[in-house]
């Protein structure tokens, strides 16, 4: 696990000064405390920060091909790269290392971009080929990986992190109004392509940018997407012909990320993903797997006895980190500078926590991340699409009963197309409270629907429920590995999450919706006919993740197995309204975009109800924003 930056000239061929890409390296410290190095040569400089976890020796990066000159700088692992090295010998390729870096490299002379379609892995890399005088760059197929560029003064500039791209640019950044939107509604840091500044971009999962000198900047190509399949096109095997199917593919996941140079252990939390994690690593491992987990000292944000169970049911060793408000705003602060960018969510923090107590013992941690989106682990965002459906079905007496259970949810019986669903179910902050706060980015929260507008209409062949969660696996799911992938790395850490292999992605995506999310019987669905699906979800009435329950319900305990999620709680809403309310006050007040993008009045009566814990919600991503903007100088366009 590493940091790459680096800058390609469009048209100058002379050397670049190095200075600017060391100081993007020094930015991504904690991504590669173990080693440094930069490639240079005419129109093209190349950095690289490295955490050494295969070939400790041999790894070394840039990584230069003799014969043909070309340069890779690379970040995140090839787990099947033993396999394809064994191809690549047979078809005439030598190695002089052992590291997956070398197959790679490899791997493109053999095939091209199409090298993309044989990787297993979490990645992003640049390959610089001078005899073709292009700039290769991808991404991997979740998004596991970042890359960040943009362009400036004639050259392509990329980094992993947002911090150590600005340090390439010469240029002060603006904020960008619809990603401003969009995290201010959704915690989300990207708007599909778009960051939070102005001109800088994302690659999204999935795609690359080949890039030829002497040409315009070419759009990133897609070379893979999730299965979009009509529901009579797709399988439909036993359920518990589908349970063995996904848990040989899931215990083989993991077995490619045990691979490990350096010491691996894995987080623990006490729930269902995290909890199989330790069942297969325990067993694949002959008992050598062992764990960290946090918590807090507070009724209903810890999970210590489910954790104690699995402990002793593993016979694992699991250490704990206690947390609580005093260190949080710091911590909160490190990590903004060390991303670059706002924080998503308010559990980054104790990841980051998790993570650096973890260094002591272990490089490489296993994590659960992707479970929910993949296997349908949240009730109410997917099954929403009950909702939705119901709604659409027939015109709705506004007296009947279930009128009125959407009305108690979403303050209408009415959705006229599912993006208005969409943001009465998920927004952090409604476009009534962001209108009042941030008025002027009224204009990018428009852009921001038409997007999302966009994103449902490609997927109008999916059923209901399949689109909700084919928008969860785009969106959600991105935000949740950059939040994975910056709070462990800050620690020098890299985190391996077996759920999101492609193949398991593509096995689910390719079942029928009731593998994810269904009825607990058939007296529980007569019993929803008047919920809504929040009072669905609190009587159980939909089983959640059930090919994933159902695939270990003989090696995970049935007090895991069946419990309701926790979702990684942190007590902010409380934390807000006393330890750290003076301080919040203090941070947004003092900020220079106070009564500038932000409306003066709005924000005072915001925080004089910051005990209110909608109040706090809004103010989780407003502090981020104003954090961010101090750090990092961002001007208002």
């Amino acid at each position: 696990m590493c940091g790459i930056a680096g800058i390609f000239g469009f048209s100058n061929q002379a050397p670049f000064d190095p200075a600017p890409v060391q100081r993007a390296m020094d930015a991504m410290a904690r991504r590669g405390p173990d080693d440094q190095g930069i490639y240079q040569a005419s129109g093209i400089a190349l950095g690289h920060r490295r955490l050494s976890v295969i070939d400790l020796q041999g790894g070394r990066q840039p990584f230069t091909d003799p014969p043909s000159g070309i340069t890779l700088v690379y970040n995140g692992e090839i787990y099947n790269f033993h396999e394809l090295r064994e191809i690549l010998t047979a078809l005439g390729h030598t190695f002089t290392t052992h590291s997956d870096t070398e197959v790679l490299l490899k791997a493109y002379r053999q095939w091209g971009v199409e090298c993309l379609h044989h990787l297993n892995g979490m990645f992003a890399f640049a390959l610089y080929d001078p005899a073709a005088q292009t700039l290769f760059a991808a991404r991997d197929r979740l998004g596991i990986k970042p890359f960040f560029h943009t362009l400036s003064e004639g050259r392509f500039l990329f980094a992993s992190t947002l911090a150590a791209l600005l340090c390439l640019s010469p240029e002060r950044p603006v904020l960008n109004q619809a990603a401003a939107a969009h995290y201010l509604s959704t915690i989300r840091t990207t708007l599909e392509h778009q960051t939070l500044v102005e001109g800088v971009f994302a690659l999204l999962p999935g795609e690359y940018l080949l890039i030829r000198r002497g040409e315009p900047l070419p759009k990133p190509v897609r070379y893979w997407s999730l299965p979009l399949l009509t529901p009579q096109e797709k399988e439909n095997p036993p359920l518990a012909e589908a349970a063995r199917e996904v848990h040989a593919l899931i215990e083989d996941s993991v077995r490619l990320r045990l691979i490990s140079d350096v010491p691996l252990g894995g987080f623990l939390s006490g729930g269902l993903d995290s909890t199989i994690l330790a069942a297969l690593a325990s067993r694949l491992t002959e008992g050598n797997y062992n764990a960290y987990s946090v918590g807090y000292d507070r009724d209903g944000f810890n999970e210590w006895p489910y954790i104690e169970e699995a402990c002793n049911r593993y016979a694992m060793q699991c250490r704990r980190i206690h947390l609580d408000a005093q260190t949080y705003p710091a911590d909160w602060q490190f990590l903004i500078q060390q991303k670059g960018l706002p924080l998503s969510t308010p559990n980054e923090v104790p990841i980051y926590h998790l993570a650096r107590a973890l260094r002591h013992d272990f490089t490489v941690a296993l994590s659960g991340e992707g479970a929910d989106e993949i296997f349908g682990g949240y009730t109410i965002p997917f099954f929403s699409s009950a909702d939705y459906d119901r709604a659409k079905a027939l015109p709705l007496d506004p007296s009947s009963p279930f009128a009125e259970a959407l009305r108690r949810l979403y303050g209408t019986d009415h959705f006229p197309d599912h993006v208005t669903q969409h943001f009465l179910l998920n927004s952090w902050m409604p476009a009534s409270a962001l209108c009042e706060l941030a008025p002027t980015l009224n204009g990018g929260y428009e852009t921001m629907l038409t997007r999302y507008a966009e994103h449902y209409e490609r997927l109008n062949r999916c059923s209901t429920l399949d689109q909700h969660l084919h928008i969860h696996a785009a969106i959600n799911l991105e935000g949740l590995l950059f939040r994975m992938d910056a709070s462990t790395m800050a620690a020098s850490v890299e985190a391996r999450v077996p759920f999101t292999d492609y193949r398991i992605v593509e096995q689910l995506f390719a079942l029928p919706d009731s593998t994810k999310l269904d009825w607990a019987s058939e007296a529980a669905r007569h019993r929803a006919a008047h919920l809504n699906v929040m009072e669905i979800d609190q009587q159980n009435l939909v089983i959640s993740k059930r090919l994933l329950r159902e695939a270990f319900r003989h090696e995970v305990p049935a007090s895991i197995l069946d419990r309701r999620k926790m979702s990684f709680p942190v007590p902010f809403i409380e934390w807000f309204s006393s330890d750290m309310n003076t301080w919040i006050s203090d941070l947004i007040q003092s900020s220079s975009w106070y009564g500038t993008l932000l409306n003066r009045n709005a924000v005072d009566a915001l925080l004089a109800h910051s005990n209110d814990p909608r109040s706090a919600m809004h103010l989780w991503p407003l502090a981020n924003l104003c954090l961010w903007q101090h750090q990092f100088n961002i001007a208002i366009p």
